[in-house]
């Protein structure tokens, strides 16, 4: 059975994994994708804004990150973002300032602050020159790659790049990636052998009960043609875009080509007045290809010095 529910859609994702009956499912995701070491791994999620099926949703949906906070104190902000432009980078790096900062209370010292951690999926690849879809950003010495404090983590994972097919799966992160991309056109009778997992199987019950709710559905498929909506105005100004670059571009090409023209017609003039003096003082004129090389100052030079060795003829005679 194909359920035809996309996992990228803001409103399913934080139904998925920002619900706290969900919270195993979002422990598997954040496990996958930090891959901890032995000892570390998370074991139980308090979500600090949970997801509740009957919130007034508006435009400002958006924002419809996780929040959360394992045992141990590490704080989470977990967020789907399927068209990453303008200033993300910036306002990634604000909401973990406000993240780490929020754990400080009146009292506390600064060394019982704990790491505060941001995971970005994001469906609009922001660094097209690197080929791996997981990146981890981190505080970090220039020369000596040195880590500053391991408080300070953003991953972002850029799905557009994430090209492996069902029967290439290995890491742990990839069932999951795979099903984010994939999700809507999964059949649940015939999955890949590395998403039959039970978190896996629970995310698409999930996903299939939302199907079932007239009132979740209409909000999930308002939240769709948002994103269908955003998409088209950014390709629709990306292609005005283009057509008002290339019509400036035209027009600076032609007042760049008038300027060139002024520019080459000044050292023709001054090109000529020197094989005029070169003429005069009955010297081989200097082919004009080697003169146009040189600049308007140097021509300009090269015809003064011509003119003072004339005048200076003209005083012997």
């Amino acid at each position: 059975m194909i359920i035809g529910i996309d996992p990228k859609v803001d409103y399913v994702f934080k139904r998925l994994f920002g619900r706290e009956q969900n919270a195993p499912l979002l422990i598997h995701l954040l496990n996958a994708i930090l891959q901890f070491q032995p000892g570390s791994r998370i074991a139980s999620l308090q979500i600090l804004n949970p997801f509740h099926d009957k919130e007034n949703l508006d435009d400002k949906l958006s924002v419809l990150d996780i929040k959360a906070r394992d045992e141990s104190g590490r704080l989470f902000n977990i967020e789907m973002q399927m068209l990453a432009y303008g200033p993300f980078r910036t306002r990634v790096l604000y909401y973990w300032a406000k993240l780490y900062q929020g754990q400080m209370l009146e009292g506390m010292q600064y060394e019982e602050l704990h790491p505060a951690i941001s995971i970005c999926f994001v469906n609009t690849p922001l660094y097209p020159e690197v080929p791996a879809h997981h990146l981890v950003f981190e505080l970090r010495e220039r020369r000596h790659a040195m880590v500053f404090t391991d408080h300070l983590q953003v991953h972002i994972l850029e799905l557009a790049k994430f090209k492996l097919r069902g029967d290439q799966l290995a890491a742990p992160e990839d069932p999951w990636l795979y099903f984010l991309c994939h999700g809507d056109e999964l059949d649940t009778e015939a999955l890949p052998a590395a998403l039959e997992l039970p978190e896996i199987h629970k995310a698409l019950g999930e996903m299939k009960m939302l199907t079932k709710d007239q009132l979740e559905l209409e909000r999930y498929e308002s939240r769709l043609k948002m994103k269908r909506d955003m998409y088209a105005a950014l390709k629709e100004a990306q292609t005005q875009g283009l057509t008002e670059g290339l019509t400036e571009g035209r027009a600076e090409g032609r007042a760049e080509g008038r300027a060139e023209g002024r520019a080459e017609g000044q050292k023709e003039g001054k090109i000529e007045r020197i094989h005029g003096w070169q003429r005069f003082l009955r010297q081989q004129p200097t082919p004009a290809e080697q003169l146009m090389i040189r600049s308007i100052e140097e021509l300009e030079a090269m015809a003064q010095s011509l003119e003072r060795d004339a005048a200076n003829l003209r005083v012997g005679l």
